[in-house]
């Protein structure tokens, strides 16, 4: 009896922990700014990172949450952590339960509360006619019992919460709120606990019916915890108990002794251990005649390195973890950062992994001799093509001619990479790594297209910005339709003559580089180029250009790209012909507009079923499918603009319907929009 209501004590307090952290998490989040906004002000542009806050919570495990949807009594939509959808959509589709339709959320903004955990359900999604996905979940609601103009609807996983709190394998559970509902009752309880059979006071223990119940209220909520177990049960487990504790008696004797007899041998060793590990023997340097312990020495030797290093990985990334701790306490004294970013010269040589493992003698060459000149400082690898150090030092101008030593050394070695150093100001405290991080990045992004090893100190002075005038870009344009290749490539070459023998960033280079990618993918439709060619061209395309050292090698790069594109363009030109060119033409101009064929063919003096015939007989497409097609392509180039959202980027091809375009850009390119422009993200 005292276990049973011991474990159900145990249970209700993981519960009521539980459901306060959920309280006061998401209230917070509730009460902030942005997510106010939506019941008053919804700003489409803020959506993706509501979104990202969203997933943040529901893919922490710890906190059991499925789902958290945001409900404006005010615009007909409702916010997810996977996408904006309809409240019909949401309620009656997705999250289909019959007490829980959209009715009854409607009914919410009228109630006079401003927390309420609902009974638990079993929700359907209802999307797919071939699919339907059950989950038991506990709906937890919150909004302004003033201002009723917003619902927050966290849904909890009902059977995760059971099987984590309530580690018993025996006994039937269920949960009621202060009115009598039952909240959650456990899966398999034949029969139901039956609410008129339990008694009122919440704090008891009680046999009815040859079955023992076991109640106890919440010390939060007020919720009572009801857990029921068959009298013949609580008698096996008296048993069995009593046989276990005579069994564990004898145990605990045994290994008192043994413990002793071990522990009388190794002390020392242990003593000596503990001692490292605490940091009274500096770096684990303890030494014993045991070879075991001296691999414990190395190993906490390694790992002592490794716990700084996640440090200062943290501070460089302002990673927060959800303790807020560090792995290791970092010196909170001056200190300047460097990066140093290298490019590998020869595909063949990052192929053959020669080039990481030159990598990696020069980072062995960086840490020696910035120990030797700073003992204090810490050198490891960031990135595949980055190192960073971090010198505990104020005199950064020691630290700016120890790296002007090196440049001769990396000089030797251009064969086989090109090596940019960025030196940071002095910073007062270690607080600061993540500021200093910032501006090394900064300063690598200033460097110039050159094969020189470069030392940055200083941001550069501006950048020019690179590209052709006006009537260039229509040249270029005119010769990309007609698949002129020697035309474009001439036009590429003029603007890298015309700076020839100027030192310009990297980042003016790329611009131009993405402007002329950008160029040839708005040019592009599924009978101008092939479908999928253009993805193939320029696959990766931004990573590979950030690959470039020099000017020349961009140059190349974006020749090759052109020449393809052309040649892609020019294949496809036989196809077309006056009317099939015209129906081009009129879909790309009217793109974001709806689109019928009978207007098409009334603008082209034309039937509707024969423009529909002659299009299919010459482009191998029907009408609907082009345009549905080419739509698709062109979003595809609009998601690597990251600062327009997915909806506008449905707006912009014609698309009034979000879930629509999410279905029609998954048919064609196998991902959601949103994975692709992840995948996007991560590719470059």
């Amino acid at each position: 009896m005292k276990y049973n209501t011991l474990m159900l004590n145990h249970t209700m307090d993981s519960y009521e922990k539980h459901f306060d952290l959920i309280k006061r998490q998401m209230l917070m989040f509730f009460y902030s700014e942005n997510v106010q906004a939506l019941s008053s002000a919804p700003n489409y542009r803020e959506f993706p990172d509501l979104q990202l806050e969203l997933s943040s919570y529901a893919s922490n495990t710890s906190l059991f949450i499925h789902n958290i949807a945001l409900f404006p009594s005010r615009g007909d939509f409702v916010l997810e952590k996977g996408t904006s959808t309809t409240p019909q959509a949401m309620f009656n589709v997705f999250y289909e339960n019959e007490a829980y339709g959209l009715d009854f959320w409607r009914g919410q903004f009228e109630q006079n509360y401003n927390f309420r955990v609902m009974p638990a359900a079993v929700f359907r999604n209802r999307m797919f006619s071939n699919q339907t996905i059950y989950e038991h979940l506990i709906p937890v609601v919150f909004k302004a019992r003033e201002n009723s103009d917003m619902l927050m609807i966290v849904y909890l996983d009902a059977d995760k919460m059971h099987e984590t709190f309530h580690q018993t394998a025996s006994g039937d559970f269920m949960i009621r709120d202060e009115r009598g509902q039952t909240l959650f009752q456990s899966a398999g309880q034949e029969p139901p606990i039956n609410p008129a059979e339990l008694r009122m006071d919440a704090s008891s223990e009680y046999k009815s019916n040859g079955t023992y119940f076991f109640q106890v209220a919440g010390k939060y909520s007020g919720f009572t915890y009801v857990k029921r177990v068959p009298v013949e049960r609580i008698a096996s487990q008296s048993r069995l108990n009593k046989t276990l504790i005579g069994a564990t008696a004898v145990s605990i004797a045994a290994a008192i002794i043994i413990s002793w007899m071990f522990a009388a041998g190794i002390n020392r060793p242990i003593q000596k251990v503990i001692g490292s590990i605490r940091g009274e023997s500096a770096g684990g340097g303890f030494r014993s005649s045991i070879r075991e312990f001296n691999i414990i020495r190395h190993q906490i030797q390694d790992k002592n390195k490794t716990d700084k290093q996640l440090s200062i990985l943290q501070e460089l990334k302002a990673i927060r973890s959800h303790s807020d701790m560090r792995p290791y306490a970092l010196a909170d004294k001056p200190f300047v950062l460097v990066l140093f970013h290298v490019m590998s010269r020869r595909e063949e040589d990052a192929a053959r992994g020669s080039f990481q493992t030159w990598l990696s003698y020069m980072r062995v060459y960086m840490e020696e001799r910035l120990g030797k000149a700073f003992p204090d400082s810490m050198t490891f690898a960031i990135e595949a093509n980055q190192i960073i150090s971090l010198v505990h030092t104020d005199r950064r101008e020691v630290i700016i001619d120890q790296l002007a030593r090196f440049e001769k050394v990396f000089e030797q070695d251009k064969a086989f990479g090109n090596v940019t150093i960025a030196v940071s100001h002095a910073y007062e405290h270690s607080d600061r790594i993540a500021a200093a991080f910032q501006e090394v990045t900064d300063l690598i992004g200033g460097r110039v297209m050159s094969d020189r090893t470069q030392l940055l100190t200083e941001p550069a002075e501006g950048s020019i910005a690179i590209d052709m005038d006006l009537d260039q870009w229509r040249e270029f344009q005119v010769n990309l339709r007609e698949g002129n290749e020697p035309q474009l490539t001439n036009l590429i070459r003029k603007v890298f003559a015309k700076r020839q023998g100027k030192e310009l960033t990297a980042a003016a280079w790329l611009e131009f580089g993405r402007n002329v990618i950008g160029k040839i993918k708005n040019e592009a439709s599924p009978i101008v180029i092939a479908p999928g060619r253009l993805q193939e061209i320029f696959h990766q395309a931004d990573k590979k250009m950030q690959q470039c050292v020099t000017a020349a090698d961009l140059e190349r790069l974006l020749i090759d790209w052109t020449a393809q594109a052309a040649e892609g363009f020019r294949s496809r030109k036989q196809l077309r012909d006056p009317i099939t060119s015209a129906v081009v033409d009129y879909v790309n101009r009217h793109l974001s507009e709806e689109i019928y064929l009978d207007m098409l063919a009334e603008h082209l003096n034309l039937s509707s079923g024969y423009l529909s015939a002659y299009f299919k007989e010459k482009s191998g497409m029907n009408f609907v499918d082009y345009i549905n097609e080419t739509r698709i392509m062109k979003a595809t180039t609009l998601l690597g603009d990251n600062t327009l959202k997915i909806h506008d980027v449905a707006e912009a091809v014609g698309y009034r319907n979000i879930t629509s375009f999410n279905r029609m850009f998954k048919k064609y390119m196998g991902v959601t929009p949103s994975e692709f422009r992840r995948k996007q993200s991560a590719d470059a």
